[in-house]
């Protein structure tokens, strides 16, 4: 055991040596390329806005650099650029089948954006390969859990479903999903069709319940016209009496009025109305004359 643990310290010291060995070299680089550093020429790097750099030595990480320009040693040291933009992934459309085993086919994209550059470096390979396979998973899984009627109608529900599982799933790597957005659901053409018949059957049985609710509304009403006519008898005579001053407006023509009719309108005070037996003439200027025969 001691002659292993002398034989770790030796291979430690002969790494440390050839490791400053390589920093001494780097140095020495950047030193000679010191005057072509205004030509953006040697170990110098230039990290954009809206992007950062890990600074690793020896494939170690060192720390983050923010936007900036940097001279490093190029021997030791290595730099990975990440973008700290918000990134849009394309999901490739996914044929999926819903709970009620209908087929669909789902297009959808992912709004990812970098927070920890370190973790989105060293947790995962490639971190945008990894979400887009996440996320076409994950989409999978959530439209099997609902009906394609539901899909339809609680589209805005399954988005922020599928935000908050890939917002879960995807913090360990440094990233935050700020949404999921499924573009285009298509169905079958079979299905179309059906779902059109549906709905036009539906339609047409809305339409038939309105107007039987009318009908039931009218007959109600009638009902109570027939009942308030039936109390007052007089009312119905003068209905029926405005209908034939109606008709008789129409067309230039005598209305015949039986006897029963003319005697019932005596209390009225209804001008035209002829005393004593036989037939009765009722006559009102600017009307056609109306006359009563048994």
């Amino acid at each position: 055991m001691e002659a292993e643990g002398t034989a770790h310290r030796g291979d430690q010291h002969v790494t440390t040596a050839y490791r400053k060995l390589l920093e001494g070299w780097g140095e020495l680089v950047k030193c000679l390329c010191c005057p072509f550093l205004c030509l953006q020429a040697g170990p110098i790097a230039v990290v954009d806005q809206g992007w950062v750099a890990v600074l690793t030595r020896f494939g170690v990480y060192e720390r983050v650099l923010p936007p900036g320009m940097y001279v490093y040693n190029c021997i030791s040291q290595s730099l990975q650029k990440v973008c700290m933009k918000m990134q849009v992934i394309e999901i490739p459309r996914q044929a999926a089948m819903t709970r009620d085993n209908l087929s669909v086919t789902v297009d959808a994209v992912t709004f990812v954006t970098v927070v920890d550059a370190a973790r989105a470096v060293f947790q995962v390979a490639d971190y945008l390969h990894a979400v887009k396979t996440l996320a076409a998973s994950t989409l999978l899984r959530v439209i099997g859990e609902h009906d394609l009627q539901e899909i339809f109608r609680d589209r805005s529900k399954i988005n922020d479903r599928l935000t908050q599982t890939m917002q879960g799933k995807t913090a360990g790597w440094g990233l935050q999903v700020a949404g999921v957005e499924m573009r285009d659901i298509t169905i079958p053409e079979a299905m179309q069709r059906a779902m059109a018949q549906i709905a036009e059957a539906n339609r047409e049985a809305d339409a038939k319940v309105i107007v039987a609710e009318g009908q039931r509304k009218a007959a109600f009403i009638f009902a109570d016209a027939a009942e308030a006519m039936e109390r007052q008898p007089m009312s119905l005579q003068l209905q029926w009496f405005e209908t034939l001053r109606q008709i008789s407006a129409e067309k230039n023509s005598t209305v015949i009025v039986p006897d029963s009719v003319v005697s019932s309108l005596g209390g009225l005070g209804v001008p035209g109305r002829s005393s004593g037996p036989g037939p009765k003439a009722m006559s009102t200027p600017g009307q056609p004359q109306c006359q009563g025969g048994v």
